[in-house]
């Protein structure tokens, strides 16, 4: 099961390139008043309860939360220093219940798909115009083959082998393109 960050309005998710990005998960505290302290800090309410939100074993906070010198980075694994509590949190608003379901607003949501679409857009019209660049000098690249073999500077044989190579380069360069 996917862990996700306990915060409000958090949508960190524990994924396998989690780490590779830099993000961190952390349980809470054994420490009964340390966790306390983080659960105060979070301002999370059950809205079943009178009480505050009460974190169940699974329950994790993800590195966001934590200042970067919270941090000790001495060992190969990073871990929290003792004792320190959580301290960022971006909600607007802690007194709704975290829900993980919709992060953002149907607004939110459409605001950033649009984005996508238009970073896309101009990928894409990138991409095109690379292309079309490519087909360019290989026109030109054909051209001054031919012509080197024309005027006798290099033999039918070499004039192949140039072509042949060439053709080979720029199908390698063009899926290497594609793949990154």
């Amino acid at each position: 099961m996917v862990k996700c960050c306990s915060a409000v309005g958090c949508a960190s998710r524990c994924l396998p390139n989690s780490k590779l990005k830099g993000l961190t998960f952390h349980v809470f505290p054994t420490d009964e008043n340390v966790k306390r302290k983080w659960v105060l800090a979070m301002k999370r309410f059950d809205v079943n309860a009178v009480d505050t939100w009460e974190p169940k074993k699974g329950d994790v906070l993800c590195s966001r939360h934590f200042k970067k010198t919270d941090f000790d980075r001495s060992a190969p694994n990073i871990k929290l220093k003792p004792g320190v509590i959580p301290s960022i949190f971006d909600s607007p608003s802690h007194s709704q219940e975290h829900s993980y379901s919709v992060m953002d607003s149907p607004k939110k949501l459409k605001h950033k798909l649009d984005q996508v679409i238009s970073e896309l857009e101009d990928t894409k019209k990138s991409l095109q115009n690379v292309l079309g660049r490519q087909r360019r000098l290989q026109k030109s690249l054909r051209k001054t083959i031919r012509e080197l073999k024309d005027e006798c500077l290099i033999s039918q044989e070499t004039a192949n082998r140039l072509e042949a190579f060439c053709w080979e380069w720029c199908r390698e360069s063009t899926e290497q393109d594609y793949i990154s």
